[in-house]
């Protein structure tokens, strides 16, 4: 029987194989290239390092200015997720606790947020940051990733807390918990798969994004990861060793947080996919 089950899976799993060595075929490149002297990546550009070096990862750290690129990026990562997921879960519980027709459609209307493109509201989100006065400052990119992470953590937030036994809850209520310690103890512990999804998807977005933080950041000290990256680039057009390195070195740490998040993430994906 198990093989075949092998056997007939086979043409789904071959495909699958090809599909996955697509995609995994340019990041070892970049990572291999990463290791390399700019001579040997002219001479031998797929083919892996004879002399493996460090010295791309120093020079790219120091001549880009990473450390001060990271906290940056850090920063404006860091804080807008955790401003969205307070309002997220905040409103996806209102929603959820408050089922009345209001409060279906003020979620129909967040939820709709989501087939909104970024940047088709960019123009107009760009107008108001600068009636606020907060161009060239990272308030003003924290305003826009919350505001765009906000209807996707409320969809993803609310299918979760849905799902909350109606017991538990009124076993709570008649120990006496409030409504704001409801949410406290109970529907935010269970929708923390829910919550590390939304860290992982949204973060990864916001950690690579380029094009809000070049359009509100002038400031050169203000340069966030993807774009300090790109005037590296420009310094080292021709040095490609240099280049993959200070790709590698932003691309660390949303690995770390997908590794980190993964128990949590794919039981989201799982839970959200069947529920």
């Amino acid at each position: 029987m198990t093989w075949y089950r092998l056997t007939r899976n086979l043409p789904v799993n071959a495909v699958l194989l090809a599909l996955s060595l697509l995609m995994i075929y340019p990041l070892v490149i970049v990572a291999i290239t990463a290791f390399k002297t700019n001579e040997e990546v002219l001479q031998n550009p797929t083919g892996l390092p004879n002399a493996p070096t460090l010295e791309n990862f120093t020079t790219s750290w120091r001549e880009a200015g990473f450390s001060n690129l990271f906290l940056n990026s850090i920063l404006l990562t860091v804080t807008s997720m955790v401003i969205a997921t307070l309002v997220a879960a905040l409103a996806a519980y209102a929603v959820v606790r408050r089922a009345t027709r209001v409060g279906s459609g003020v979620y129909l209307v967040l939820a709709a947020g989501i087939f909104l493109p970024m940047q088709l509201a960019l123009v107009p989100q760009f107008r108001v940051v600068r009636e606020l006065g907060l161009i060239n400052s990272y308030a003003g990119v924290i305003l826009l990733y919350t505001a765009g992470a906000i209807p996707f953590g409320v969809f993803l937030m609310a299918a979760f807390m849905r799902q909350v036994p109606k017991e538990i809850v009124e076993a709570a209520i008649v120990d006496g918990v409030g409504y704001f310690q409801l949410f406290r103890s109970i529907f935010l512990p269970l929708a923390r798969p829910a919550v590390a999804s939304f860290w992982v998807l949204h973060g990864v977005g916001v950690w690579n994004d380029y094009l809000v933080p070049q359009l509100i950041l002038t400031d050169p000290a203000k340069r966030t990861l993807t774009t300090g990256v790109l005037y590296f680039k420009q310094q080292y057009l021709a040095d490609w060793g240099n280049i993959m390195a200070a790709v590698v070195i932003m691309s660390l740490p949303v690995l770390v947080l997908f590794v980190l998040a993964q128990k949590h993430f794919i039981s989201g994906l799982y839970a959200g996919a069947v529920k």
